[in-house]
C-alpha cells in the first residue's frame, strides 16, 4: 500500500499513465454520454459568476461589519485566505471557458483540431489551479475556524462566511461533479504553494510588513518574532497540506467508485478486479463507445487501458 501511494506521488513515465482524455474536462462525472450538457455548462457559468462576486465582495469589503482599518485594501492580498479565493475564481472561469469550447466542438461550430497543443496548456493550467483551489479551500476553512477565529476580534458577517465557508462548500460540490481526476502526484503543486506562502511571510516580516491591525505577524500562529515556533508551524502546515490533498484524492476515488457502482452496475465487477489484469478491462471497455466514455472517467489504471480505444490520438493530452 505504501509503495503504491509513493509511486502515485512520483510516477514513473515508463509504467504509469500521465494521460487524461480531453473530454474529461468537458463532462460531468455522472453523465453516461460524450456530449457536453447545457445543464453542466450553466452550472459552470453560475459557479464562475458566484466566485467572481465573492472575490469582489471580499476585496471591496461589501458585507463586512468590521470597522475600516488603516491600509485596509492595500493589505488584502497578504492573507492565505485570499490566495485561495483567487485560485477558486480563476479555476471557475477556466472551467467555464473549457466547457463552452467543448460544447462548440460537439456542435461543429468551430474547428479546434489545429489548436490541440494550445488547448492542452489551457487544460493543464486549469487542472493545476483547480487542485490548488480545492485543497486550499478546505485548509482555509479548517484552519480559520480552528486556530484563527477570535470572537473578540472577528465578526461572523457575510464576507467572513463567504470566504471561510461558502468557498469550501462550492469546491466540495464541484469535487463530486467534475469528470476529471485528482492526482496524488499533483501534491507538489499544493505543498509548493504552502512553502511559497511561508517564504512570503518571512520576507514580508523582514520588510516590516504588518497585518490589517498593524500587528507584526499576518497570523498569530505564524509570528516570526518567534522563529522556532514559526518554523515548526510551517513544517506542520506543509504536511497538513499533503494530508488534505490525500483526502481530496480519496474523495475522488469514492466518487468514481460510486459512479461505477450506481451508474454502471454491469461494469462494477471489472472495476473491482482492475488489479487482476488489463485483458478483462479491455474486453469490457470494447463493448461500446458510450460505455468506454463512461468508464474512462475512473481511476488511472482504467484510463491507461483505454487510451488506444477512445476516439483518436489527437483527443489525448499530456497533463503532468
Amino acid at each position: 500500500m505504501v509503495t503504491k501511494i509513493w509511486r502515485s506521488c512520483f510516477p514513473d513515465r515508463a509504467n504509469s499513465p500521465h494521460h487524461v482524455e480531453r473530454h474529461h474536462f468537458y463532462l460531468c462525472q455522472w453523465q453516461s454520454n460524450t456530449q457536453v450538457g447545457i445543464c453542466y455548462l450553466m452550472y459552470r457559468l453560475i459557479v464562475a459568476i458566484l466566485f467572481l462576486a465573492v472575490l469582489a465582495c471580499s476585496a471591496l469589503d461589501i458585507g463586512r461589519s468590521e470597522p475600516m482599518l488603516e491600509h485596509h485594501y492595500a493589505k488584502w492580498w497578504i492573507y492565505l485566505t485570499h490566495w485561495g479565493l483567487i485560485a477558486c475564481a480563476v479555476q471557475a472561469w477556466l472551467a467555464a471557458i473549457i466547457v463552452t469550447k467543448g460544447l462548440m466542438i460537439d456542435r461543429n461550430e468551430f474547428e479546434w483540431n489545429i489548436h490541440v497543443a494550445r488547448e492542452s496548456r489551457l487544460h493543464a493550467v486549469y487542472w493545476i489551479v483547480y487542485t490548488i483551489a480545492t485543497v486550499y479551500s478546505f485548509i482555509v476553512s479548517l484552519v480559520y475556524w480552528t486556530f484563527v477565529f477570535d470572537p473578540e476580534i472577528h465578526r461572523i458577517d457575510a464576507v467572513n462566511l463567504m470566504v471561510h465557508v461558502l468557498n469550501s462548500v462550492i469546491m466540495l460540490i464541484d469535487l463530486t461533479i467534475v469528470g476529471h481526476p485528482i492526482r496524488l502526484n499533483h501534491a507538489y503543486w499544493t505543498t509548493g504553494i504552502g512553502v511559497a506562502y511561508a517564504v512570503f511571510s518571512v520576507i514580508y516580516y523582514l520588510a516590516g510588513g504588518t497585518d490589517r491591525h498593524n500587528e507584526p505577524s499576518i497570523y498569530k500562529m505564524l509570528d516570526w518574532t518567534k522563529p522556532g515556533k514559526s518554523i515548526v508551524v510551517c513544517a506542520a502546515g506543509v504536511f497538513f497540506v499533503f494530508v488534505v490533498h490525500f483526502f481530496c484524492y480519496c474523495l475522488y476515488c469514492l466518487r468514481v467508485w460510486l459512479y461505477a457502482q450506481v451508474c454502471l452496475p454491469e461494469t462494477s465487477s471489472s472495476v473491482d478486479n482492475l488489479s487482476g489484469g488489463s485483458g478483462s478491462t479491455r474486453k469490457t471497455l470494447g463493448s461500446s463507445r458510450e460505455k468506454i466514455s463512461s468508464i474512462t472517467r475512473t481511476l488511472s489504471s482504467m484510463e491507461e487501458s483505454q487510451r488506444e480505444q477512445f476516439l483518436n490520438p489527437s483527443t489525448i493530452i499530456d497533463l503532468k
